[in-house]
């Protein structure tokens, strides 16, 4: 097949800004969403407020600024850490500790200072905090049952393949209440466990699981929200970790949400926006504000030509010539005073608050102001679609198969809720000029 266009677009990616621009709506248009009624209410759940507001609460002030996690840095053996300081604008190095510095690692999960580390050398599970340099020993997850996946190759099913890592709070803080929770690969499998403490994972899904996509944990009701796609519809599980020996599945809220496309568009423009709504990968991310619920849609475009522009058919046999980028996101407030309402907060809602998503972190919402360097009312996005080990061995590297198509790791930036344009990140360039594999790909890490 060669790498030709059926469909003639203008540039998706114009040097320096990207995205679902509101000043060239003939480009892209616009994307919103709206959701159907669902089961949730405040009764169950014990938590939520009588009535949803349509700003976001105020969200408690962070003590760290947060860090931008890079490659690492190997020489003459010996293996330093890199992190980027956005309030500092510059590069902090960080060396392992002598028990994990020989190891060849691969991270899964950043979480309250935390880094989830999978060790390849023997298969070793550990939260690692790299400021302190302590690492807490997890029972090992090759005890789990082991679930088929569909892989572009066949079929593979991988005893160490764990999607996310989510902490309840930092070890340091409260460790006999610190709670662990892994989204296996392939999203079938939900399992926790105390660090320090338990000796085994403990399996918290039910008979209807199909595909986790993601976890959060809410500090002030002190239970966890994971939204898993099943067979059934789409639903957001509460879960009581509270008793190791019997977590209690709270609630089951089967929701919905869909996109509409704004009228006042020219026909032309509308055409374009449903084929690249139709082309893209939604990526979900819940994240917490205070006691609100968020639903963080994020969305990857797939056939990106070298100058910006998309391309409906792809060449199977040259990947490399293709490439994704994140073209926009949506945003839904969980609202319980209308049945459990995923409501789509309009693009002046965030205000002051920064989010921060990607595939292996822990979704965070911070204030901007209280940090220099910190854009408000923005989403800092990293790639969904690719991880890779610590070492940057890319004989070893994992990403989504299903997904991937050429470069990889390279997909971060900045997204600017209101004006829907994305900007370079910091350290590293968005346009599609200057797209590369970067192996392993950058996590945001929030310093302890």
């Amino acid at each position: 097949m060669a790498f030709s266009s059926s469909v003639t677009l203008p540039l998706i990616c114009p040097k320096g800004k990207i995205g679902f621009s509101s000043n060239n709506y003939c480009m892209l248009g616009k994307l919103s969403s709206r959701s159907c009624a669902s089961s949730f209410n405040r009764r169950d759940l014990r938590t939520a407020r009588a009535t949803a507001m349509t700003a976001i609460e105020a969200v408690p002030k962070q003590e760290s600024s947060p860090w931008l996690m890079l490659p690492p840095e190997i020489e003459a053996g010996k293996t330093s850490y890199k992190l980027y300081s956005l309030a500092d604008d510059k590069v902090e190095t960080l060396c392992p500790s002598d028990e994990i510095r020989d190891l060849r690692l691969t991270c899964r999960g950043s979480s309250h200072g935390w880094l989830a580390l999978l060790s390849q050398h023997d298969d070793g599970f550990f939260l690692y905090n790299p400021i302190s340099r302590r690492h807490i020993k997890l029972p090992s997850i090759l005890n789990l049952p082991t679930y088929l996946c569909y892989h572009y190759k066949g079929i593979l099913s991988s005893p160490l393949s764990v999607k996310k890592v989510i902490l309840s709070c930092s070890p340091d803080e409260d460790e006999d209440n610190c709670r662990v929770v892994i989204v296996r690969d392939c999203g079938n499998q939900l399992a926790f466990c105390c660090p320090g403490r338990s000796k085994d994972w403990t399996l918290m899904f039910d008979e209807n699981r199909d595909s986790y996509k993601d976890c959060v944990y809410s500090t002030k009701l002190k239970l966890f929200f994971v939204i898993n796609f099943n067979i059934y519809g789409r639903r957001l599980e509460t879960w009581d970790l509270g008793d190791i020996s019997s977590p209690k599945l709270i609630k089951v809220d089967e929701f919905n949400y869909f996109t509409t496309i704004q009228s006042f568009l020219p026909y032309e423009c509308l055409r374009i926006e449903k084929f690249l709504r139709r082309k893209c990968v939604h990526i979900k991310h819940l994240v917490v504000v205070d006691e609100d619920l968020l639903l963080v849609i994020q969305y990857i475009m797939f056939g990106v030509g070298p100058d910006g522009s998309h391309y409906e058919q792809l060449d199977e046999r040259r990947p490399d010539r293709c490439g994704y980028m994140t073209i926009g996101f949506d945003i839904f407030k969980y609202d319980d005073s209308e049945i459990g309402n995923f409501k789509y907060l309009d693009r002046s809602s965030l205000g002051d608050l920064a989010i921060f998503v990607g595939k292996h972190s822990h979704s965070v919402a911070i204030q901007a102001t209280q940090f220099p360097g910190v854009k408000p009312n923005s989403i800092y996005f990293t790639d969904g679609c690719y991880t890779g080990s610590l070492e940057g061995d890319e004989s070893d590297d994992e990403y989504d198969h299903d997904h991937f198509c050429g470069g990889g790791g390279h997909d971060i930036g900045i997204y600017n809720y209101q004006d829907k344009t994305v900007s370079p990140c910091c350290y590293y360039p968005c346009d599609v000029q200057s797209l590369k594999t970067i192996l392993p790909a950058p996590i945001w890490f929030f310093p302890n």
